[in-house]
C-alpha cells in the first residue's frame, strides 16, 4: 500500500508541477502583457464583478467534487447524478446573474458592467459541462492528461487576448480570454476523459454527496464572498483604478503561493483521503508537507517585498508602481496561507465538513468587522486589519484542526518558526543592502544581484544550521 502510494504520488507531483507550473508561467507572461497594454481601471471592472462570478462557481460546484473524491467506491450513478445537478445550477445560476446584471452596475455606478456580468456568466454553462470529467480525471490521478489539454487552451485562449488588447478591445480582452479558455478546455475534457453520462439520477446518491458537500458548499460561498469583500469595499468607495492597483498587487502575491500550495495538494489530498484512517502516518506527511511548503515558498514572498519597486517598475512599467506598497503587504498574509489551507484540508480528509464550516464562518465574521471599522482609515487601514486577521484566523484553524491528528498549535509552531524567524532576519539584510547597494544597479541588475546573495545565504544558513527541512528538500529532489 504504502509503496503504491509513493509511486503514484511521484508520477503524480511531477505532472501536478508542470499543469501548475506551465499555467501558471503562461498566465504570468500574458498578464504581465496584458497590464502593459490595458489600464489598471480595466482590470478594475474585472475585480468589481469577481465576487459575483466566483460565488455562483462555489454554488455550482455544490461541494460534490470533494464528495466525489472522497468517495473511494464512485460509480456511474454517483457522476452522473452529480453531472445533471451541475446543469441544472448553472442555467439556474446564469439566470440569476443576467436578471441582476442591472441591479449591480447600479451599486457600481459602472454601466458597462451590465453587459460584462452577462457575457461572464456564460462561464458557467461551459464550466458545468466538464466538472465532472475534471473531478473524475483528479481521482484517478491522471495529471499528465490534464496537462495535455490544459496547456493548449491556455495558449490559444491567451494569445486571442493579447491580440484583441494590442487592437484596443480593452476589458473585453479580459473576459474572451476566460470564456476562451473554458471552452476549450471542457472540449477537450470531454475527448480525454472517455465519460458520457448515463441518463440517471439517484435520489439517494444526491442526498449522499448533498449531505457531505452542503456544508464545504457554504463554506466556499462564505470564503469567496468574504475573499472578495475587499473588492467590492474598494470598488465601492475608492476608484476603479485604486481597485486595478490592489487586484494586481494581490495576483502577483498569490502568484508563488498558489503554485506551490495547489500543486502540491492536487496530488496529496486524493493521495491522503486513502490513509486518513491512519493519524500518524497522515501526520507525519502532513507536518512534513507544510514545512517543506513554508520553507520554499517563505523566501520567495521575502525576496519579492524588499525587491518590489524595481520589480513592478521592470514588469509592468510605472504606470503600477502605485500598487507596490500594497503588493508588500499583501505578502505578509501570503506567508501564512498555505498553512490555513492545509489545516481546513485535515478537517475535510477527517469527514469533519461541519468544522470547516464553522472556521470559515469566525474568519468571515473577522473580515467583515475588520473591513468596516478600518475603512475609516482609507485603503492601508484595509490592508493592515487584512493581515492581522488572516494571522489570528491560521492559528485559530491550527488550533481546531491539529487536535484531530495530534498536531495542534503549538506543535505547528515550533516546526515553522525558525524558518520564519530566518527569512526576517535575511530579508533585514537584504533591506539594508537593497538601501546601501543595490538600488543604484538598474531594475534587472537589482533583482539579479539580490536573489544570488538572498537565496545563497538562505541556503548556507539553513546547512550551517542543519534544518533538517532542507535534507527533506534535498531527498526528494533526489528521488
Amino acid at each position: 500500500m504504502a509503496h503504491s502510494l509513493r509511486a503514484s504520488g511521484k508520477a503524480g507531483m511531477l505532472w501536478s508541477f508542470l499543469i501548475q507550473g506551465g499555467t501558471q508561467a503562461i498566465n504570468f507572461v500574458v498578464t504581465v502583457l496584458l497590464a502593459r497594454l490595458l489600464m489598471p481601471e480595466e482590470f478594475g471592472l474585472i475585480g468589481m464583478i469577481a465576487i459575483f462570478i466566483a460565488i455562483s462557481r462555489a454554488l455550482l460546484d455544490g461541494g460534490f467534487v470533494s464528495s466525489l473524491i472522497r468517495t473511494k467506491d464512485a460509480d456511474n450513478v454517483d457522476y452522473s447524478t452529480v453531472f445533471f445537478v451541475n446543469l441544472i445550477s448553472s442555467a439556474f445560476l446564469y439566470g440569476l446573474l443576467f436578471t441582476t446584471a442591472p441591479l449591480i452596475s447600479e451599486f457600481y455606478e459602472e454601466e458597462i458592467l451590465i453587459k460584462l456580468i452577462r457575457v461572464v456568466g456564460l462561464i458557467l454553462i461551459i464550466n458545468a459541462f466538464s466538472l465532472v470529467q475534471s473531478t473524475k480525471l483528479n481521482k484517478e490521478l491522471q495529471f499528465k492528461t490534464q496537462f495535455k489539454l490544459q496547456l493548449p487552451s491556455l495558449i490559444i485562449s491567451s494569445l486571442v487576448a493579447i491580440w484583441m488588447a494590442y487592437n484596443d478591445y480593452g476589458v473585453w480582452s479580459l473576459v474572451v480570454k476566460d470564456l476562451a479558455y473554458a471552452l476549450l478546455a471542457t472540449l477537450q475534457l470531454w475527448w480525454y476523459a472517455k465519460w458520457m453520462p448515463s441518463f440517471v439520477f439517484d435520489r439517494e446518491k444526491f442526498k449522499y454527496h448533498f449531505n457531505f458537500g452542503y456544508k464545504l458548499s457554504l463554506t466556499q460561498i462564505i470564503n469567496t464572498s468574504f475573499n472578495n469583500l475587499y473588492n467590492v469595499v474598494i470598488g465601492k468607495y475608492f476608484s476603479a483604478a485604486q481597485l486595478g492597483f490592489f487586484t494586481r498587487a494581490r495576483s502577483l502575491e498569490q502568484l508563488p503561493t498558489l503554485f506551490f500550495y495547489n500543486a502540491f495538494n492536487r496530488v496529496f489530498y486524493p493521495l491522503l483521503a486513502k490513509v486518513n484512517d491512519d493519524n500518524q502516518q497522515l501526520r507525519r506527511v502532513y507536518s512534513q508537507l507544510m514545512i517543506i511548503v513554508v520553507f520554499i515558498v517563505t523566501p520567495i514572498l521575502v525576496y519579492l517585498g524588499v525587491v518590489a519597486e524595481p520589480f513592478f517598475r521592470w514588469l509592468l512599467t510605472e504606470k503600477w508602481l502605485p500598487a507596490v506598497p500594497y503588493f508588500q503587504l499583501l505578502l505578509i498574509s501570503g506567508i501564512f496561507y498555505p498553512i490555513h489551507q492545509y489545516n481546513l484540508n485535515i478537517c475535510k480528509l477527517k469527514g469533519r465538513s461541519d468544522m470547516v464550516l464553522k472556521l470559515s464562518v469566525l474568519q468571515n465574521i473577522m473580515l467583515l468587522v475588520g473591513a468596516f471599522s478600518a475603512i475609516w482609515f482609507g485603503i492601508y487601514g484595509l490592508l493592515y486589519s487584512l493581515i492581522v486577521i488572516n494571522i489570528l484566523i491560521t492559528f485559530i484553524n491550527a488550533y481546531f484542526s491539529g487536535k484531530l491528528i495530534e498536531y495542534g498549535l503549538r506543535d505547528q509552531l515550533k516546526d515553522i518558526l525558525p524558518i520564519l524567524g530566518l527569512n526576517a532576519f535575511l530579508g533585514l539584510i537584504l533591506y539594508i543592502l537593497q538601501i546601501k547597494r543595490f538600488n543604484k544597479l538598474p531594475d534587472l541588475g537589482n533583482m539579479g544581484a539580490s536573489l544570488t546573495v538572498f537565496f545563497t545565504l538562505y541556503i548556507l544558513t539553513a546547512f550551517i544550521l542543519k534544518m533538517r527541512v532542507l535534507q527533506d528538500v534535498i531527498k526528494h529532489i533526489n528521488k
